[in-house]
């Protein structure tokens, strides 16, 4: 076993980590540095440099170029020509089960909004509070992403629209798997291309991980602009992050207002 100072300065050095980047470990991920690090102290001597084992399981684990490739499923839904696109696209999601968080789900949560939208908002996945409801974002992240919607940019919730990487609620709320981001990914495709907003907003490293593709950290994406097909995308961060550390919400405010003073130039 690791002596009880080398793991005191794993957890200080994972405490530093966290805080300067909220959420950029998984529970998967954490597990998988203990193993790394148990497996490392049967074969070195003396302990194992931290930062290096640390590297070694951010490869596997973190960076987006260790994804499976998006995978396309032919749907068994059966298109009903009386419903509109979205309502179509809202049934067929109801009926998914692509992939094993259908298995464990309340509710799918497919999104909700303003279909003519000029802003979408996306997040990576249903929490407690979304699964039993089947809405986005209303549990204590929703509330506090509702108040920098209607408090902050002074437009009603309504008026965006809100949606999610995946639609089932990942066990526990953590972050989606590649196999599973990838099984649903589609239809969040088909979601933008309905509502074609003027700009999109990611929640987080998980909906740009997934939509952009990035390798680079939370804070480096939010530093420029970005575009997903054609459409103006900006980064910042997850609204539950925020919950954890109130010092991100400055810098959040600060992201916020990129997107409107773009908005408003593009008027």
């Amino acid at each position: 076993m690791l002596s009880e100072d080398f793991h005191s300065k794993l957890k200080n050095w994972l405490d530093w980590q966290q805080e300067l980047e909220p959420f950029f470990f998984s529970d998967r991920f954490l597990g998988d540095i203990n193993k790394t690090l148990e497996d490392a102290v049967k074969t070195l001597s003396p302990e194992p440099d931290i930062q290096s084992l640390l590297n070694t399981a951010d490869g596997i684990h973190v960076k987006p170029a260790e994804q499976k490739p998006q995978i396309e499923i032919k749907s068994t839904y059966e298109y009903d020509p009386s419903l509109s696109p979205v309502e179509n696209l809202q049934r067929e999601v109801s009926q998914c089960s692509r992939c094993p968080l259908a298995q464990c789900r309340t509710n799918t949560v497919f999104g909700e909004g303003n279909l003519n939208a000029d802003i979408m908002f996306i997040g990576e996945g249903p929490g407690e509070t979304e699964d039993k409801t089947g809405r986005p974002f209303v549990g204590d992240a929703g509330q506090l992403l509702t108040k920098i919607i209607e408090n902050g940019m002074k437009i009603p919730r309504n008026s965006v629209y809100i949606a999610n990487i995946v639609k089932c609620r990942p066990p526990r709320n953590r972050d989606p798997f590649p196999d599973e981001a990838a099984s649903c990914i589609g239809y969040l495709k088909k979601q933008i291309e309905i509502v074609n907003p003027k700009v999109l907003v990611l929640l987080g490293r998980v909906a740009t991980r997934y939509i952009l593709g990035l390798e680079t950290t939370l804070s480096a994406a939010r530093a420029t602009s970005h575009e997903y097909n054609g459409i103006k995308t900006f980064v910042t961060y997850h609204p539950s992050a925020l919950l954890r550390n109130e010092s991100l919400k400055r810098p959040t405010w600060e992201d916020i207002k990129k997107v409107m003073k773009f908005l408003a130039e593009a008027q």
